[in-house]
């Protein structure tokens, strides 16, 4: 979202301007699980099917008390377009953007582990040919805008995709004279621009970033009989969307209903999955400040990388990171006045880098269940593999702690989970293991079931 329209957006709300959203659920409401993500408490099997008890492909010890992987081939949502994104042909590239920024920023982001610039040349802080090279140096790619600057370097391809206009086109929109508050622009509107954009260059996505509406019903940016969210989807390759459930503490009554909603944003994504209809890319845009002037509800670092990970979980397919703060006063890289946010982002980036090439493959279903022992504070996973080495993500996705049970199915034998990035593992004796999760927290395990004991 841009600096403007966060300005505009925070008198709108100061206003009362608009009425209630959708009808489609409360804020409160569990992720749908589309992700291969748990849903509201339980167990949780990821979907599908699975040959258990068979010999595992490398015919290792454990082979005879394991189950087989299978071998399934992901849906890349990059594919097709061979000057986007370039996880549409390398796997070991995962999109860590951010939203805004001037190209004098460009090495800080580098070092922060940012990838991609997300909306430039589209309205303002427009990047120059100059400062598209300025990215390109740090290995950071461009979604822009098709504007003079964007068309002209069409063959650049630093620019990996373009930039829907306007930001959030399904909130409500300022009236010609500038005044609060005009209806959201019309879907029909931003399907049509999409179509321009292709006919433009069908060599890239076309990016679409939407507003809170996504995850959160109750919204009233959108104003009065705002046109249903699932129908901007169309509109976009890319359908980003924002929430920022710790700043919303700081907002009006309406904002927050939705105070420390962290799953907000794995709901969101499961929601652009369920409303695409040619397997659209999913991305959110994750908060890392306090964003209000004389706000003083930002997220912890460990917060954060929670918002992350539930998303990814959920089967995001890209993060952006909104690092502006207005607080004590306007600064564009905001993140970096915070030397603690700073470092755990830079450590959460490294780690997504790290763990690109599971996150860009197939969830595995049905292998991996999970159990929580508060039934108000369920836990999150998703399974990914390579070869007969697991992959378990696990988020917990309510306020509150948990010790959670995992079950790996159709294992008898006991193995190792080694805890990806903490430094410590967890025995599985019959195919179970347990571990604790404190608030807001998440484990990634790796468990190689070749090396598997037989009992």
């Amino acid at each position: 979202m841009s600096h403007a329209s966060r300005l505009v957006l925070t008198g709108l709300l100061a206003t009362g301007c608009g009425g209630a959203g959708g009808t489609s659920g409360g804020p409160g409401g569990a992720p749908a699980g589309t992700g291969g993500a748990t849903a509201a408490g339980g167990t949780k099997a990821t979907g599908g099917g699975v040959a258990s008890g068979g010999r595992g492909a490398s015919g290792g010890a454990g082979a005879a008390c394991v189950p087989t992987v299978p071998a399934i081939a992901w849906k890349n949502p990059y594919a097709g377009w061979p000057r986007g994104i370039p996880t549409a042909t390398d796997p070991t590239f995962f999109p860590i953007a951010v939203w805004l920024q001037g190209s004098w920023h460009a090495t800080e982001m580098g070092q922060l582990g940012i990838n991609v610039y997300v909306g430039n040349n589209a309205g303002t802080d427009a990047l120059a040919k100059s400062d598209l090279a300025a990215l390109k140096a740090q290995g950071i790619y461009a979604i822009v805008g098709q504007d003079s600057v964007g068309l002209a370097n069409v063959d650049d391809p630093t620019i990996v995709g373009w930039w829907a206009s306007p930001d959030e086109p399904d909130n409500a929109q300022d009236k010609a004279d500038g005044t609060c508050c005009g209806p959201p622009v019309a879907p029909s509107a931003m399907v049509a621009e999409y179509q321009a954009d292709q006919a433009a260059d069908p060599t890239r996505p076309v990016y679409v970033g939407l507003g809170q509406g996504v995850a959160y019903d109750g919204w009233e940016g959108r104003g009065s009989n705002a046109p249903a969210e699932s129908g901007y989807t169309p509109a976009g390759d890319i359908v980003d969307f924002d929430i920022y459930p710790y700043n919303n503490c700081d907002g009006d009554k309406n904002e927050m209903a939705t105070c420390g909603q962290f799953w907000l944003n794995a709901l969101g994504i499961d929601r652009i999955h369920q409303w695409s209809s040619r397997g659209q890319a999913a991305w959110t845009d994750i908060e890392t400040t306090t964003i209000a002037a004389g706000g003083t509800h930002g997220p912890t670092p460990q917060q954060t990388r929670s918002e992350v990970w539930l998303s990814l979980i959920h089967g995001a397919n890209g993060i952006a990171y909104f690092v502006d703060t207005w607080n004590p006063s306007f600064r564009e890289d905001g993140i970096f006045a915070d030397a603690t946010m700073t470092a755990a982002v830079t450590a959460l980036n490294k780690q997504i880098e790290m763990l690109a090439p599971q996150l860009n493959s197939a969830d595995i279903p049905d292998l991996v269940a999970v159990t929580s022992s508060n039934s108000a504070a369920p836990v999150d996973l998703m399974v990914k593999a390579k070869g007969q080495t697991l992959f378990v993500f696990a988020a917990i996705a309510r306020p509150g702690t948990a010790t959670a049970t995992f079950t790996v199915a159709g294992m008898t034998g006991g193995a190792t989970a080694t805890v990806i990035g903490e430094n410590r593992t967890v025995s599985l004796s019959g195919g179970k293991f347990a571990d604790g999760f404190a608030a807001s927290d998440v484990h990634v395990y790796q468990i190689d079931l070749t090396a598997a004991a037989c009992p």
